[in-house]
This record gives structure tokens, sequence and C-alpha cells, in this order.
């Protein structure tokens, strides 16, 4: 299925919609051409390549699911850069999804080097949606994403919690509790989105190329708490604090926002992070 050509005014399907709201995820199969994922794998080797000396170098000793992570923002990926508000598929395709308005997160090259157990992407109650875009292809037994379907929805996601605190390998023990999961198979091309509320995990797989971001609900200007909340999930400048790259070659958020004038929704995707007070944006 090919999608590189949408209506303006809808980029899902209703189907899609309605399995988002439902289950918390959604597979959007082909939804980047052959020549885009060329393009953005390309960006993504190289930067992550330049900034961290190699792929996946990250060893894995300091907790967190291990990779090498990228803010992927800067001129030199002008796709990837392109992907974060200029295109429909994603800031408007989140709105879609969600049903709000939305805020984006910087666009993020990676490299997974393990796996990583069940867990969810954002803690606080804020609304938000994840695309993830695997660069090659991902199957059960090389990492394709787990999910729990449903698991999105706060009264089941509290259910899955205490189920999981039961696991026994939580005190070392093998076998873990059995989980009905789906695994999301993807071909080069499909892009995963999913509630940032939702359970997921992979297995398998060594070194996994991926680019990912996030969108968060916008607040609006009035509620200064909300405005808060979200500008922290948005900030990651203490994400990489002490990731081993150099922030000024590789800056937030700088190089895209100067490219905002002339580009209508790249400017509006600004003014929200300006309204928010992000740092780094000049």
């Amino acid at each position: 299925m090919f999608r590189h050509v949408f209506s303006h005014s809808e980029i899902f399907s209703h189907t899609e919609i309605a399995h988002f709201e439902a289950f918390g995820f959604v597979v959007l199969r082909g939804l980047l051409t052959a020549g885009e994922v060329t393009r953005l794998k390309g960006e993504v080797t190289t930067e992550l390549t330049a900034a961290f000396g190699g792929l996946g170098t990250d060893p894995g000793d300091e907790g967190g699911i291990s990779g090498d992570y990228l803010p992927l923002t800067v001129d030199r990926a002008p796709f990837a850069q392109s992907l974060i508000a200029d295109d429909l598929r994603f800031f408007q395709g989140a709105t879609e999804l969600t049903g709000s308005p939305m805020v984006p997160a910087p666009g993020m090259a990676i490299c997974f080097t393990a796996n990583a157990g069940w867990h969810t992407d954002v803690g606080p109650d804020v609304r938000g949606v994840k695309f993830l875009v695997h660069l090659d292809p991902r199957t059960a037994e090389t990492g394709a994403l787990r999910v729990l379907p449903g698991s999105h929805d706060p009264a089941f996601a509290r259910r899955v919690e205490r189920y999981l605190s039961r696991d026994p390998m939580n005190q070392g023990f093998q076998p873990g509790l059995p989980t009905p999961d789906t695994v999301l198979e993807t071909e080069p091309g499909d892009v995963l989105a999913f509630d940032v509320h939702l359970h997921h995990c992979s297995k398998g797989g060594e070194k996994r190329l991926a680019w990912s971001i996030e969108y968060m609900e916008w607040p609006g200007i009035v509620d200064e708490d909300r405005k808060k909340l979200v500008r922290g999930l948005i900030d990651t400048d203490d994400d990489y604090s002490g990731e081993d790259f150099d922030q000024d070659l590789w800056p937030v958020w700088r190089e895209w926002a100067a490219g905002a004038p002339g580009r209508a929704s790249r400017q509006t995707a600004l003014e929200r992070l300006e309204l928010l007070e992000v740092p780094g944006l000049t």
C-alpha cells in the first residue's frame, strides 16, 4: 500500500483512527515510501556514526533502555528535520489520532542495543502519541515491538501493573508471567503509532536502527501547571546531559527553529513551543 498521495483533510482512515482509540496503537503500513526510508536511514546512520563514532556504542551499563539516542533536528538531516512538523503525516496525523492539537518533541535517531521489558513512555496524565519507524525489517525474533492492546486505558493499566508486579522475573526467577501481547512486525516504510501510556516491550535482535518522535497534547496558555507539565515532557535537555556527543554540533531545537519562517506548520509548532517556554529555541 502506498500513501505518499493523501488528502490534506484526512491522512488516516476512520478504521485506523478507531483502532488507535480502542487499542492504543495502529500499524500504518507503507506510510513512508521506499525512497523516503532510504533518505531517513541514511541520515540516521550518518549522524549517529558522526556523533558516537559508530552504531550501537552504548554498553548498556547505566540502566534504562540501552542504545544510542540522538536528537535529529539539524540542517544536515533535512528529511528527518522536515518530519517533525512540516509533514502532514506526523504533526497533523497526531492530531487526527488523538482529536487534539499537539506539540512536538524532537525527532530522535536511535540504535537500540538491548531489549526492553514492559513499560510505558510517559507517566503523567498527558495525552500523547509516539511514532516509531524501524529502518530494517522487524519480526518477533528480531526485536519487533510487542504491545498489550488496550493498556493505555487507565483502569486496565492499573490491572496490568498489578499483574506485572507479581512477575517472578522481578526477583530474578525464570520464566516470567505469560502476557497476551501482540507482536507488531514491520517492513521498512511501515510506521507504528501508539499511545504514550500503552504498555510495550521488545525481544530479540541486536543493533536496531530506528527514528521516532512524540507529540503531546497542546495544553493552551491558561493553565500554568499544565504548561509546566507538558514542557517537562518536551524539554529533553537534561536527558542528554550524560550522552557522549557534542551538543553544540547537535543542538536540540536551534537549527530547526531557525528554519520556521515560510513554513506555516513548523511556525505553528514553534509558536506553541515558545508559549511553553521550551529552552534552546534560539
